[in-house]
């Protein structure tokens, strides 16, 4: 049987100028180019048939940093509990009404 081959195929990429540098300096630290990366991504990408990282936004990354933070708060010996008393009744004291 013969091995089928398939020609290089060029993909043209429109990015920002900025963002295209960062990349270029941050995979030139990892010792790669920008072709290689794409090409491992891409290959990531048939072999895992998923996107081969995740695609969040910055409200999931902000809720991510909340959660572990008060996971760790929370498993702070140290950390003081207040109750609803104490949290809303100077509240109730100022204003008057219950929150």
């Amino acid at each position: 049987m013969a091995t089928r081959t398939v020609a290089d195929k060029a993909i043209t990429v429109r990015v920002d100028g900025a963002t295209k540098e960062q990349a270029e300096r941050m995979l030139d630290e990892m010792g790669i180019n920008m072709t290689t990366f794409f090409n491992s991504s891409l290959k990531a990408l048939v072999r895992e048939r998923r996107i081969p990282f995740d695609m969040v936004t910055q409200e999931y990354l902000e809720d991510q940093a909340i959660l572990k933070k008060l996971a760790e708060v929370e498993n702070d010996p140290d950390t003081r509990w207040l109750t609803r008393d104490e949290v809303f009744g100077p509240i109730r004291e100022r204003f008057g009404y219950e929150v």
